[in-house]
């Protein structure tokens, strides 16, 4: 069985410059103009995801979160954005849980599903703190080094954690070998960079896949940002006016499925346990 998933940071745009999160200013009506554009893309190609909420963004459109909730799976992406590495564990659980009461108030749902901010989860201690917030199930780890993080896994494939106060299943992140390294393609400025067949291709080969977007991947609204430094110019900007089509046919051409129903079709028992 092929397990693809594809799921939705919902955060206003955010960039990370030296391990510190930046919102970049943004219209409403700009905003809810590309969760349209986006809820008319899952409609079209008949996709479920699960939706990563950034709370502090929630507390700004909860029109928008409950009606998410009232068709989408859903996980919380952390209150403030704030890179983990750079937190306390007192700091990060407070943030974490923050940010779980914020989306409970708001959808009536319960939330057991984390994706850290840029992917910036670094070690098992912060782990251990989904679990005690009730997480059960955690997509932050990741395989390779990375502008925001350290390689936090070996696995490639979904898989269990043993930790001091019990066991939490991960979705890691997805990479493909591109010219002997291996490097991210599912989400984000990775996705908006390579061509798509490129994309098709290593998404057709590959028995687990964890996709993932931002709205602001589909923004046509996104302009330079003075100040900030190139490399991030060129991550914010590098293929947005292609990424909507290019979506569009990935979803048309593959089914994907949400995270919770990945979690409930998986064997877990034949997971690998760490």
């Amino acid at each position: 069985m092929q397990n693809r998933i594809f799921s939705v940071d919902f955060e206003l745009e955010t960039v990370s410059v030296n391990k510190k999160t930046l919102i970049i200013p943004q219209k409403d009506y700009d905003f809810e103009m590309c969760f349209e554009r986006m809820s008319s893309i899952l409609e079209n190609t008949n996709t479920d995801p699960t939706f990563f909420i950034l709370a502090s963004t929630a507390q700004k459109f909860p029109h928008i979160v409950k009606k998410i909730s009232e068709k989408y799976d859903i996980g919380t992406h952390s209150f403030n954005h704030t890179f983990v590495s750079t937190q306390s564990i007192k700091d990060f659980s407070k943030d974490l849980k923050q940010s779980i009461d914020t989306i409970q108030q708001i959808t009536g749902r319960k939330v057991n599903k984390y994706r850290s901010p840029d992917f910036s989860l670094s070690r098992y201690e912060y782990l251990e703190q989904l679990i005690e917030n009730g997480i059960e199930i955690d997509c932050s780890l990741t395989p390779i080094g990375h502008f925001s993080g350290q390689k936090t896994t070996n696995l490639q494939i979904p898989h269990r954690i043993h930790l001091k106060n019990g066991i939490i299943k991960e979705f890691p992140i997805t990479t493909f070998n591109f010219f002997g390294k291996n490097i991210g393609f599912t989400g984000g400025g990775y996705f908006r960079f390579f061509p798509y067949e490129i994309i098709k291709q290593v998404t057709k080969t590959s028995p687990y896949l964890m996709g993932y977007i931002h709205l602001g991947d589909i923004d046509l609204q996104k302009t330079k940002v003075k100040g900030l430094p190139l490399s991030v110019q060129f991550r914010r900007i590098v293929g947005i006016k292609s990424a909507e089509k290019k979506l569009r046919k990935w979803l048309s051409d593959f089914d994907f499925v949400s995270v919770e129903q990945a979690n409930n079709q998986i064997d877990w028992e034949k997971q690998p346990l760490l």
